[in-house]
């Protein structure tokens, strides 16, 4: 099996250098496929079979070979393999690692949320399937809900953590691990309820929207219950403090202050910068303190019972207070079963909460009275990507003057 947390340099020839521990080593043409093939656990039989429609000839066979030697004598693969937590820092390591698994299983209501839901969809006798499973929590909760299986889906070699939690709580036997991503595993059975907690700080950002599509058709029963189910999106107007505005824009004080420090001319960065809605993601301790100007506007809702497509969110955000508009932060509400609803607004969170809040702020802003409107857009152009946008920069030329 292939080592964790490998850094891997690909030249114009698809060779390979390799960085592990401290130790670079330089491997041929078929370690690219190798180290792929080798990311679970296979025999050098299987791992063969898998590259043979790769491997013209007896020539690019023996090559093979003679690669994967290399790479076990170098230490890349492994004949035993070890599942824990990475060791790698953040956030290189990723969900592997014990820091986000600690910030979500910290935050008082998300985690908290997710198992009450759980443990009122899951029926007994049930098949589930969780997605991302992480610390294991939901697997577990839907076992002790009375599931007859769970099967349990995580890519990171912090898999084997979530498999003590289990052992730990006497439901291993009815829970099955499987290290694999979403959109490449394949079940004996179908499940009657999917459980995933991949809901991003843009509540669609981590692409939950097309990876529930594809357990929908290919993994589940149809009708299948869906942990979350509906996710609502708001738009806030928001007066961010000028520091940080200048933190995610490039403002005329950064010009003067960086022509006097090194006497050079960076207005191309200011004329650069000019019209761009700059996107960001804060703590929402933070986010709550920053003055609203506006209620929370309806903004976009997700169905993910339904199809996953590319759409736009429109809202007419109406002020409820004067003052200096300049940024827009949403936050969502997600429907986790049919009487337990998670919120995202800021109001709501602490500095334990584990999703940030999403903003953006605008190219400048607008001196905003009681029943100005703002129009925004959403624009979510699928697989976790999204931008905001003002209805025309004219538009806000206007509501400013």
């Amino acid at each position: 099996m292939r080592r964790p947390d490998l850094i891997v340099q690909l030249d114009s020839a698809n060779t390979a250098r390799v960085h592990h521990g401290r130790v670079v080593s330089e491997f041929g043409r078929h370690a690219p496929a190798l180290l792929d093939v080798f990311w679970q656990p296979r025999t050098v039989g299987e791992a063969l079979r898998l590259l043979a429609p790769r491997l013209a000839g007896a020539r690019a066979l023996d090559e093979a070979v003679s690669t994967l030697s290399q790479l076990v004598s170098a230490g890349v693969l492994a004949t035993e393999h070890r599942l824990g937590f990475t060791d790698l820092v953040f956030p290189m390591g990723g969900y592997g690692m014990a820091y986000p698994n600690i910030r979500m299983l910290d935050d008082p209501m998300r985690k908290r949320l997710f198992v009450r839901a759980v443990k009122e969809v899951v029926q007994p006798g049930d098949v589930v399937l969780d997605l991302g499973t992480g610390s294991g929590i939901l697997a577990v909760a839907a076992a002790q809900a009375g599931a007859r299986l769970v099967y349990a889906v995580e890519p990171a070699q912090s898999i084997g953590v979530a498999q003590a939690v289990a052992e730990r709580n006497g439901v291993a036997d009815r829970i099955t691990f499987l290290r694999d991503w979403s959109s490449s595993v394949e079940l004996p059975e179908r499940a009657d309820v999917l459980t995933t907690d991949i809901v991003g700080n843009d509540a669609l950002d981590m692409a939950i929207w097309e990876t529930v599509q594809d357990a929908r058709e290919r993994l589940l029963v149809p009708g299948a219950r869906l942990v979350p189910e509906l996710i609502n999106a708001y738009a806030t107007l928001v007066d961010l403090p000028s520091e940080f505005v200048a933190a995610h824009r490039v403002v005329p004080e950064h010009v003067e202050q960086w022509n006097a420090r090194y006497g050079m001319d960076f207005s191309p960065l200011l004329e650069h910068d000019r019209d761009r809605v700059a996107g960001f993601y804060e703590p929402p301790d933070l986010a709550a303190r920053w003055p609203r100007l506006s209620p929370p506007t309806p903004l976009f809702d997700v169905d993910l019972h339904r199809r996953a497509r590319v759409f736009t969110g429109t809202a007419e955000v109406v002020a409820d207070r004067a003052g200096a508009a300049n940024g827009v932060i949403i936050h969502f509400e997600a429907r986790l079963s049919p009487g337990t609803t998670l919120s995202t607004d800021p109001a709501d969170g602490c500095d334990k909460s584990h999703w940030f809040t999403a903003g953006w702020a605008f190219p400048r802003p607008a001196d905003v009275a009681p029943g100005t409107a703002v129009a925004l857009s959403y624009h979510y152009t699928g697989d976790g990507r999204a931008a905001v946008e003002l209805a025309g920069l004219a538009a806000l030329e206007e509501v400013t003057a």
